[in-house]
């Protein structure tokens, strides 16, 4: 993996206008475009809905995500279908699975116009999935074989639209598909109250839809902003790139330094989610010289469990710590200027 950016676009934004959007885009993300939720211009303009969206079997209902029982003939014909597809070669006839959001259209003259060497597609992962819906029987979807099969699947065809889509617009374009693994912070409490859940379990949740989409030439992120075990991501070998809050966790890494080590190794790439956004006072406070500092002692003490810094500082990239589609315009860009800005001293200082 070799990138040409080093400013990573992560969340969704407050902008009610697609014109302003665009310009902030083509001014800071013009070698990285790529596909945002705006809320404000569509409330189901989520990444959940970005992800699940023409999915049979599952649907929103007062904020929730329900899907039919496991037992159900149609999940069970639907899985089956899915299951053809993922076994399939390209092209794939996955219209039918597809998703329609605010800036799909400015996204794609953007990709047309530039022809950038990568863009960033967000979607959900399937762990974060598997713990945001619930059946009627109100049990644990992960523990169940076929709801398994199910959202694997369904993470990995809606991904394959969104490639399909973005070849289409730029044929020698790199998609990185960044899955957001917010719920990951779960997994050593279900796996202590479920005999059925285990690392396996999960890894090989992962590995199914990270190794299909690998194999489509397109690069895999797992992003997740609570304190998790990274280490079920290494071991999945299918992984090129994690995103972490380094503000809020910056330890998160340093136990499994072997581990980063030989992720970054072989050309894995972590982004640092440095800019704090968690409240309006933190954007106001915003100093570029102040984290830039924060970011060189993260990046020192996990050099000192053995990491090389020099790889780090290679192997890197740099972004808020999260959404900012609650904020004002003028809070937003200023967080997003700011980890631009971050991204250029800091890399500048180190070439």
């Amino acid at each position: 993996m070799n990138l040409n950016f080093y400013n990573l676009p992560v969340g969704d934004l407050p902008y009610e206008d697609i014109q302003l959007c665009k310009q902030m885009m083509l001014r800071l993300y013009e070698s990285v475009p790529f596909l945002p939720e705006m809320p404000l211009i569509n409330s189901n303009d989520d990444i959940f809905h970005k992800t699940i969206e023409k999915f049979p079997c599952i649907k929103f209902k007062e904020d929730k995500i329900f899907i039919a029982d496991s037992n159900n003939e149609k999940l069970i014909q639907t899985v089956n279908l899915m299951e053809n597809i993922y076994n399939s070669a390209p092209p794939y006839d996955i219209d039918m699975f597809s998703t329609d959001t605010p800036f799909f259209f400015m996204y794609n003259e953007i990709l047309k116009r530039l022809k950038p060497k990568h863009t960033i597609i967000n979607l959900v992962g399937p762990f974060t999935l598997a713990n945001s819906i619930f059946n009627k029987n109100a049990g644990i979807i992960l523990s169940d074989k076929i709801y398994r099969k199910f959202l694997t699947y369904l993470i990995t065809i809606k991904a394959l639209w969104y490639i399909a889509k973005i070849k289409q617009a730029s044929p020698e374009t790199k998609p990185i598909i960044m899955f957001d693994e917010r719920k990951l912070i779960r997994f050593g409490t279900l796996k202590r109250t479920n005999e059925n859940i285990s690392n396996e379990t999960v890894i090989t949740m992962f590995t199914k839809a990270f190794s299909k989409l690998r194999k489509e030439g397109v690069y895999i992120g797992v992003q997740s902003f609570e304190k998790c075990n990274w280490q079920l991501i290494f071991d999945t070998n299918c992984v090129d790139m994690i995103s972490f809050d380094a503000y809020n966790n910056p330890t998160n890494l340093n136990i499994l330094a072997p581990s980063v080590n030989k992720f970054i190794a072989k050309g894995g790439y972590i982004n640092w989610g440095i800019v704090p956004v968690m409240n309006e006072n933190a954007i106001r406070s915003l100093n570029v010289d102040t984290i830039c500092d924060r970011l060189k002692s993260t990046m020192e003490a996990l050099s000192s469990e053995g990491v090389s810094m020099d790889m780090l500082i290679k192997h890197s990239t740099i972004s808020v710590q999260g959404n900012l589609s609650k904020y004002p315009i003028l809070y937003a860009e200023k967080a997003i200027l700011t980890a631009n800005n971050l991204a250029n001293k800091f890399y500048a200082k180190h070439k």
